[in-house]
């Protein structure tokens, strides 16, 4: 698995086939997002805002995406960077059976800080699922991919009390054995700040396959939030 292949595969899930291209998952608080893969930039912008895509240059910064779409002397700028990293290999992990128990799965996320639980965003919808439970048979570890197309997007939570023991790893070298098995390009994002996560990531041996910049705008109270 090359980057290419990777960057092919992760835009034909996607259904993005332009350098300027509309993302639902955007907001008028988040309106962009650029990516940088090893051969292009794709800037995504939030549906409302497609109307200005002619004046975003093609391979824009973030900075002249927002400076289209926004006063940036009017507001403040929370930016933020994720890494998303791809199995370029076959993963050796062990089998682990799927997430079963909603009820456990909640009492693990609930046991977790909420900046840590939405980064571990592991739900019984997900499309492939593993876990690790203790004795008792609560969780201990969880993972979850959501897949489209060739690409299986994972999420990994560990209870607070049981980190640094590697069950992180396990659970996600797990994870990525049962996607690949299926036919699907395991995919993880870190935030680059995120060191856990970026050493977890490591420890897997996974390439990095773009780099996402976004930035949520914060609004004076005295200033309505930005019409397209």
């Amino acid at each position: 698995m090359t980057n290419a292949e990777f960057t092919t595969a992760y835009l034909d899930a996607m259904g993005w086939k332009d350098s300027v291209v509309a993302d639902e998952n955007l907001s008028v608080e988040y309106p962009a997002c650029v990516y940088t893969f090893s051969d292009r930039r794709v800037t995504a912008l939030v549906p409302e805002a497609m109307c200005l895509r002619e004046e975003i240059p093609e391979g824009a910064a973030l900075t002249e995406v927002l400076g289209v779409l926004v006063d940036l002397e009017a507001v403040r700028v929370q930016r933020e960077k994720v890494i998303g990293l791809f199995a370029q290999f076959p993963q050796i992990g062990e089998t682990l059976p799927p997430v079963s128990d909603g009820d456990a799965l909640e009492r693990m996320l609930g046991a977790m800080e909420e900046p840590d639980r939405m980064r571990g965003e592991v739900t019984l919808q997900d499309d492939v699922t593993c876990c690790i439970s203790g004795e008792d048979g609560e969780l201990l570890a969880a993972a979850g991919a959501v897949c489209s197309g060739k690409i299986a997007d994972i999420s990994v939570a560990v209870h607070p009390a049981v980190r640094a023991k590697g069950l992180g790893t396990r659970v996600a070298a797990a994870l990525i054995r049962k996607v690949q098995e299926q036919g699907y390009i395991a995919l993880y994002r870190v935030e680059k700040v995120n060191l856990p996560s970026v050493r977890l990531a490591r420890r897997l041996g996974l390439r990095p396959g773009f780099v996402m910049e976004g930035a949520r705008i914060l609004f004076p109270e005295e200033c309505a939030p930005a019409t397209f």
